[in-house]
Order: C-alpha cells, then structure tokens, then sequence
C-alpha cells in the first residue's frame, strides 16, 4: 500500500483550504443533481431523438456506471493520490456532460451517459477524501453538513431546474449546464489543492476483483432497476449469479496482494456498522425521495411541480440535523448521536406507513421532517467516524466503501419500493371495474397512471378507486422502507460506546494517534 502524507506547505493558507472545500463541493453538487435533472427533460428528449423504448435506460446507464466506480475511484485515490483521481473523475463527467449534451440518437445519449456516470462515480469519494484529508476531526465535523446536504438540494432543484432550462433553452442545457460550472471547480482545486503523495514504481491493479464486483453489481442493478421489464426468469437467474460473483469477489480480495476493498476493513467496527447502516438506511432515505412526491401528485392530487415540494422540510431538516450532528457528535461521541437519530427516523417512517386516500401534505411534513433530521444526524456522524476509524493511507478506499453501500442502497430501495408498489397496485386493479382490470399491465409506467388524460378516460367511481389503489399501493412501498429502517436501527445498536477521539485511537493505535495531530491541511 503507497502512503499519502498530507503536509502544510509554506503555501498552505486558509484561504486555500476554503477554495478547495468550494471546488468540492461544487464537484458533489453536479454529480448529484445530475441523477435528478435529466428526469424532467425526458419527455422532450424522446420527442426530439426518438427512441422512448430505451427511454429509461438513459438513467440506467449512469447509476450503473456511477455505482460501479465508485469504489474503483476511491482505491485509485490511495494508490495514484486524491489530485489525479480527482480532475481524472472531473474530466471524464464534462466529456460525457458535453457530448451528452451533442448527442443525435437515443443510442449515442446512452452510451455518453454511461462515460458521464463513470466520472461521476469518483466525485463523491474523492471529494470526501480530500476533505477528510484538508480537515481535522473537529472542523469536519461542524463543516461536514455542506458536502451531505449536496445529495438533498440536488433531489430539491433538481427536477425545477430540468424544467426551467428545457422550457427556456434546450433540453441540451440539462447537460450543458456542468461544463461552466465544472471548469470552475476544476479550476479552483487545481490552483489551490497540492498533495504530497508518494508513489511506488509499480502500482498493482486489482483487476481480477474490479471485473468480479463490476459484473456482480451491473446484474444486481438491473435486476432491480429493469427486473420488471425484463421478466421474473431473468430477475432470479441475475440474483444467483450476483450472488456468486459476490462470493467469488471476497475470495479474490482475500487473496489480492492490493485488493480493492480489504476485508480487513470490516475488522473495524465503526466502517462495517457505517456501511451496513448506509444499505439499509439509504433504501428508505432516498427511495422516499422518489415515491413521495409521486404520492402527492397521484393521490393528493396536485402538479409534479407542488408534488416535488414535499422534499423541502424533508431536504432542510437534514441540512440542519447534520449541522448539529457534527457539534453533538463532537461532544457525546458517535453513538448518543446515532441512535437519536434512529428514533427519529423510525418515528417518521411508522407515519409514512400509514398514509391513506385521506393523508394531507400537513400530515406528510410531520412524516419527512424526523425522516430527514434521522438521515443528517446519522449519515453525517457515521461518514465521519468511518473516516476518523481508518489510517490515512486508506481514506479513499473506506470512503468509497460507505459510499458504495449507500448507493447500492439507494438502488434497492428505489427498485424494490417500486416492485412491491406495482404489485400491490395490480391486485388492487384486478379487484375494479372491467375499465380497471389490466390497467398496470398497460401502463408499465406507473407515472401514466397519473396523469389527468388517464383519469379523464376513466368514470368518475373508477378514477376514486384508482386513486384509493395509488395510495394503498404507495402504502405498501413506505413499509418496505420502514423494515429497511428497522433493519439500520438494529445495525446502529451496536456502534461503539465513547468519544469520537476515543474510538478512533482506540481503533488504531498510537501510530494513527499521531497522523491526526498533524495538520491535515493543503
């Protein structure tokens, strides 16, 4: 393993620091909103390229890659250094923004998205790393809301963004817009971030893991994002062989003179209790973020637009639970902190289990508020802790293994929230009228089935009964998300007790103890 040491230089000023945090965050900030933007413009999209067969596998196409990469990323950032893997994930999200943006085909905007979701996937681990390297515990901690919050303004602007510049500009700006605001970035880092790295002659691969957990994690992906368009057959023949690879995966790393995630990793309590949080925790966090405004709009009954306002307690309470968290954590440790954050986000999960054809959006932002207060004060604390629990030398490789169970949790719970959503829905269809019967089996798109020229085709006591099957159906999703926060509390029993420099030197001994007293600045 090569070892990164990250000094003052007679350079290093504040100043440097601050403009390299901005850059960072800029950089986490378009990788995020990049997975909402493009969702609005695809109507246009379609009408302009044609294709709306491969319709979705315009978002398939990044989350897969971005996924994939992500811990590739952060394994390239302790053996090359942060700098490179940083304007290397940078360069290759503009290149597919750009040509994304030029595409001609349906076929050509895939391909260009995959290449911009394969940069996207070093954005947030990366940048995290040079953040954890840039500042020491207490002032990550009280910074450490700006860089979580990123993902939640992201799902927030996002879809009004979309809209505004395929309504005003082209549906081209959606990816256009990154280029300014990347070069930027990349600018700004370049002129202020320098890092001391010290490379080895022969930096080794682990090209036979890479390959493994790329294969196990593109069958899993589509298992669930494409599973019900591809049939049952395909879906369960995918989960075994996902599974195979995933075992075969953890033989490799257990042999793999530079593996690229160290089982040993999971020795540590504080990573492995973080990362099997963020699985579970991240199935309701960000699956919510999807099928509450899709609750409004179908059966509360309003325009996506109002619909996607709904996000903003949710969005602003867990901007100011990770503001908090960070100085809580600081003062009771990790665990005080988590735990509280459980509680909350269990209470607010059991009332979003309980919507109904009668819930108001009052009700629902009594339900997201300790949704998103749980989300910043555990993502954050944990994000940290993990960080804080590991040597230096492997910064980039913890990050992106909590990242990368975050995002698979993500993943999970978006697809598996939908398929129990449309099964519930098809069982309550298949119990309606004649012009009910086979409605989802006609409309495989659950947001056909909101729209007003759908309804206006129906009798007014079909449409009341499709609208009571939305929100039972939805019902049915949110308590797919309770269990998956169930699951994360019972996971956060059992972070350790104590201070956050407890634990952390605890973990690592005087050696590790040492590396956090020197500056971690540029």
């Amino acid at each position: 393993m090569q070892s990164i040491n990250t000094e003052i230089t007679p350079q290093a000023t504040d100043r440097r620091t601050t403009i390299t945090l901005i850059a960072v965050a800029l950089s986490i900030f378009m990788g995020a909103l990049e997975g909402t933007i493009v969702g609005t413009a695809m109507p246009t999209v379609v009408a302009s390229l044609g294709g709306i067969e491969l319709y979705s596998w315009v978002a398939v196409a990044y989350i897969l890659t971005s996924t994939i990469m992500t811990p590739i990323w952060g394994k390239m950032a302790d053996l090359i250094g942060r700098r490179p893997a940083f304007f290397g994930g940078l360069g290759l999200f503009l290149l597919g923004s750009a040509l994304s943006g030029a595409a001609h085909s349906m076929a050509q905007l895939i391909a260009f998205r995959a290449l911009q979701g394969l940069g996207a996937g070093a954005l947030f681990p990366v940048g995290m790393t040079i953040v954890a390297d840039l500042l020491p515990l207490e002032k990550r901690a009280k910074t450490i809301a700006l860089f979580s919050g990123m993902w939640g303004l992201a799902s927030l602007f996002g879809p009004q963004a979309g809209g505004y510049l395929t309504e005003y500009l082209s549906w081209r700006w959606v990816f256009y817009i990154n280029l300014p605001f990347g070069l930027i970035a990349a600018a700004m880092a370049w002129a202020a971030y320098t890092e001391r790295h010290e490379r080895h002659p022969e930096i080794k691969l682990d090209y036979a893991g890479t390959a493994t957990i790329a294969a196990a994690l593109t069958l899993l992906l589509l298992a669930v994002e494409k599973g019900r368009d591809l049939g049952a057959t395909f879906t369960v023949v995918s989960l075994i062989v996902c599974a195979s690879l995933t075992a075969l995966f953890i033989r490799i790393e257990g042999r793999s003179p530079e593996p690229l995630i160290p089982l040993d990793l999971f020795h540590n309590r504080v990573v492995i209790v973080t990362a099997a949080h963020g699985l579970f925790a991240g199935m309701m966090l960000f699956g919510s973020m999807i099928y509450l405004p899709l609750f409004v709009q179908a059966v509360i009954g309003t325009t996506a637009t109002q619909a996607g306002e709904v996000l903003t307690p949710y969005i602003l309470a867990w901007v100011a639970a990770a503001i908090a968290g960070g100085r809580l954590m600081l003062r009771f440790g990790y665990r005080p902190v988590v735990l509280a954050g459980m509680l909350l986000m269990l209470a607010g999960s059991l009332l979003l289990a309980r919507v109904d054809v009668n819930t108001t959006r009052l009700y629902l932002t009594f339900a997201v508020m300790p949704i998103g207060m749980g989300g910043g004060l555990t993502l954050a604390s944990l994000m940290i802790g993990a960080q804080h629990s590991a040597p230096r030398a492997r910064l980039g490789v913890v990050t992106s293994t909590v990242q990368f169970a975050r995002s698979i949790g993500a993943a999970l719970g978006v697809g598996v929230m939908g398929a129990v959503m449309f099964w519930r829905l098809a069982r309550e269809l298949a119990r309606g009228s004649g012009e009910l019967a086979g409605l989802a089996s006609r409309h495989t798109d659950i947001t056909a089935l909101v729209r007003q020229s759908t309804r206006a085709a129906l009798s007014p006591a079909s449409a009341a009964f499709l609208q009571r099957a939305l929100a039972t159906s939805l019902r049915a999703a949110f308590l797919v998300g309770l269990a998956a926060v169930v699951i994360a509390a019972v996971v956060a029993l059992l972070i350790p007790a104590g201070r956050a420099h407890e634990l952390s030197h605890s973990e690592h001994g005087p050696e590790h103890i040492q590396n956090e007293k020197e500056p971690a600045v540029i």
